[in-house]
Order: structure tokens, then sequence, then C-alpha cells
């Protein structure tokens, strides 16, 4: 959709000092800084809270397991070489179809957060990531910035959101990824009432601001850790760079001993 923003920082000090504005959620420290619009911290889990599922085993109609709601999840908790590929702000009609071809190409499974207009708009492109064994997240219904909203236009825009991706599924999201990673209290407490997990990132190559294929390959590879959250886009732009870039971390990353999992 024309006009939407990619989940990235504006750096400007009115928007950080409205991020440390936030009240904390359920106790977490929120700290505002260049890299990310909102950091909630995370203390470590231990890996018998959740195992990775390999993406050879993944399928779209797999339950995702349950973790505490009370924060959004920043790595999968498994010892092995479990990562997760997320790809936000589709479906797009130029560029899904060809992050759909690469990661079949690798037999890597991927979750994808979709704006809800933009599934409505394109319904079979939505079908097609169900089918292919994809995850299908909620990332509200306009790609919103939420910090500040009321909580009923945080309930519209998740609402919408999972509604549009049910039809054209038929499949409710069980994940819900914040635009711009504003998580407020209210956003929780809506993901608690849609029995939705919140899904943050911890690995941001910045392919929004298209810095080249080589610094996005640089970022991911040098930034992923085993737990890894990578966070990429199909949509929001021109997204060619981040596809070039995929054809050369995702066998980059197997090659390395990683395998794909779904939160």
């Amino acid at each position: 959709m024309a006009g939407v923003t990619p989940d990235r920082d504006d750096g400007s000090v009115s928007f950080v000092n409205r991020r440390r504005a936030l009240l904390a959620v359920g106790g977490m420290a929120l700290t505002a800084g260049p890299a990310r619009r909102l950091l909630l911290s995370q203390p470590a889990r231990p890996a018998s809270a959740h195992r990775a599922v390999p993406a050879h085993h993944a399928t779209a109609a797999q339950p995702v397991l349950s973790y505490p709601r009370s924060r959004p999840l920043s790595y999968i908790h498994d010892t092995s070489q479990s990562i997760a590929l997320t790809i936000d702000d589709g479906p797009d009609p130029v560029y899904t179809p060809q992050v759909l071809k690469l990661l079949q190409q690798y037999h890597v499974t991927a979750t994808f957060s979709m704006i809800g207009v933009h599934v409505a708009a394109y319904p079979h492109l939505a079908r097609a990531v169900h089918q292919a064994g994809h995850l299908i997240a909620n990332h509200t219904w306009t790609h919103a910035d939420l910090a500040g909203l009321p909580a009923r236009r945080v309930q519209s825009e998740l609402t919408r959101a999972s509604d549009a991706i049910h039809a054209a599924t038929g499949v409710p999201p069980a994940l819900f990824r914040a635009p711009y990673g504003a998580w407020t209290a209210a956003v929780i407490r809506q993901c608690e009432r849609m029995n939705m997990i919140p899904l943050d990132w911890s690995v941001d190559p910045r392919d929004w601001a298209k810095p080249g294929v080589r610094r996005i390959v640089r970022r991911i590879m040098t930034q992923t850790r085993p737990g890894s959250i990578i966070l990429e886009h199909d949509g929001g732009g021109n997204r060619s760079q981040t596809v070039a870039a995929l054809r050369i971390v995702l066998p980059r990353l197997l090659d390395e001993g990683y395998h794909f999992a779904v939160p």
C-alpha cells in the first residue's frame, strides 16, 4: 500500500521522548535507541520452555507453541541451531512471489507479518503463503503506529487484520507483530484477548532503508546467533535488495548449520 512506512526509527528526539514516556509493560524496562523504535528487555528463559520446530517439519496447520504473552518474543528458545525468518509488510504482488520462490528453493519455512489492507487487496497471495506451509502473523490493518492510540483503535487495527487473514486463509493468526516494535500495555492486553503471541525480532538488517545488498547480507551474517529472529520485508516499497540479499544469506546460513523454525 502506498505510503506504508516500514518498521524503522525516525531518529527524532520527540520520537525517543515519546517512547520513553510509555509505561513499562508488565514490569519490563522500555528503552529507546536508534536501532529500535522500542526495545523490551526480556530475561532469558531455559531452552526447555520451547523446542523450535525444524523447517522441514513445520506446516501452517501446526499450532504455535505457547509462550508467556506478557512480553514480546525476541528469540526462539532452543539449544540447537534454530533461527527464525520473518517477512513483514506484505503481501505484495511483486516481491512476495519472489520470496516464496526462494524459500521453496531452500526448503525454508518463514513467518509473514501481513498488513490487513494488503491481505484484503491480495487474498490469493495470503493463501499462497499459507498453502506453502508458512505462518502468517497479524501486522495491524493499516501498519499504524499503535503507541499512544486509544484502546478502541488498537482493538480495531488488530481485529480487522485478523479477520482479513482468516477470510483469506481459513486460519486466524496466532502471532502479532507491532509495527515499528511499538509495544504498549494496550497492545499486549489486546493480544491476550485475541490469544495471539506478541512477536518481536532480534536481528534487524534495516533492509527497509535499502542500504545495499552487501550491507544487508553482512548485518544478517554478523548478528545472527542460535535463536535469532531475523526481520526482513516483502512490502512497503522496492524490496529488490531484500530478495537479492535473501538469495545470498539463505544458503550461507544453512551451510553454517542453522535450520529455520517458526516461533
